[in-house]
């Protein structure tokens, strides 16, 4: 995320640039109350190769909950403290995790009973020996629960490990869709593309959608359904880039959108941009006198 101020630096990255064993329980009394959501860890495999913690927080208590952005676990520094790695070896050798020195802004999410915040963190650049510790050891994830350094809760029940055996191909998972119906919802949508790599769409919206909030909601909910059908691979954290004009979709750092934004072209056909994760909207993000955003979760 780059560029104007008006827009959090963390989000901007995504839509414009490219998106341990149990440890003491001292001092537990003076520990800050823990929020009611409960975090469930899973190994994925997104592509070949390349191995992903999915991170689910829910919202398990009768009433709606607060948490705010910078308290994420998948979020620097919070990534890099609550869990450890170590290789399946005589020794249980730990192993060692790159460590990330930034931090996000201020912003709060509201949950309502029932509702998640999800998102992957890809274990392969954090670890840079994983490949080759996964060849001839297997590695093991383990974290505590609850997390010392969090303020989650942990289901009762559930492992604190998750498991790489030694030698394992990396083949990732199958899914299956129905194209016939995604490429309707797509059409519905206004689906123009999705880039490779990047939990990202790039939809064609006139701007008399965007200036209406009923409108703007349904079609939110429209790209939730399209999502959850059609890349069952995402978790419920993605984002999306509003365009007036399919040919100028894409990046800002995509071949020459740099040029159209310096004529001034680009930012008046990127009419908006929307992250599920932060449940936030943002209109005409470009055009200071316009610009505003406005809290809308696609939770049904």
């Amino acid at each position: 995320m780059k560029t104007l101020c008006f827009l959090p630096m963390w989000l901007l990255w995504a839509l414009v640039v490219g998106f341990s064993p149990s440890g003491s329980q001292a001092g537990i009394s003076e520990e800050k109350p823990r929020l009611p959501l409960a975090m469930e860890v899973y190994l994925k495999k997104p592509q070949l190769e390349v191995y992903a913690l999915e991170i689910h927080l829910t919202n398990i208590s009768p009433d709606a909950v607060t948490v705010n952005i910078r308290d994420l676990p998948w979020n620097p520094p919070n990534d890099s403290k609550w869990f450890s790695a170590y290789r399946i070896d005589e020794q249980e050798s730990p192993v060692k995790q790159r460590v990330q020195d930034w931090q996000l802004g201020s912003r709060v999410i509201r949950l309502v009973p029932g509702e998640s915040i999800q998102d992957t963190m890809v274990l392969n650049p954090r670890i840079p020996s994983l490949l080759d510790d996964v060849a001839k050891f297997g590695v093991q994830i383990r974290w505590d629960c609850p997390p010392i350094s969090l303020k989650f809760i942990c289901p009762k029940g559930l492992p604190q490990v998750v498991t790489i055996p030694k030698g394992d191909a990396g083949n990732p998972a199958a899914y299956s869709v129905d194209s016939v119906v995604c490429m309707k919802l797509g059409h519905m949508i206004g689906l123009i593309k999705i880039p490779e790599d990047h939990d990202v769409l790039f939809l064609l919206t006139p701007e008399s959608k965007m200036v209406d909030i009923l409108k703007i909601r349904a079609l939110l909910y429209q790209v939730d359904d399209y999502v959850q059908q059609c890349q069952p691979s995402w978790t419920n954290s993605w984002a999306v880039s509003f365009f007036t004009e399919e040919r100028f979709a894409g990046f800002l750092s995509d071949e020459g959108n740099r040029k159209y934004f310096k004529q001034g072209v680009w930012q008046q056909v990127n009419i908006g941009q929307y992250s599920s994760q932060i449940r936030t909207l943002f209109r005409f993000p470009w055009i200071k006198n316009r610009a505003d955003d406005v809290y809308i979760s696609v939770y049904r």
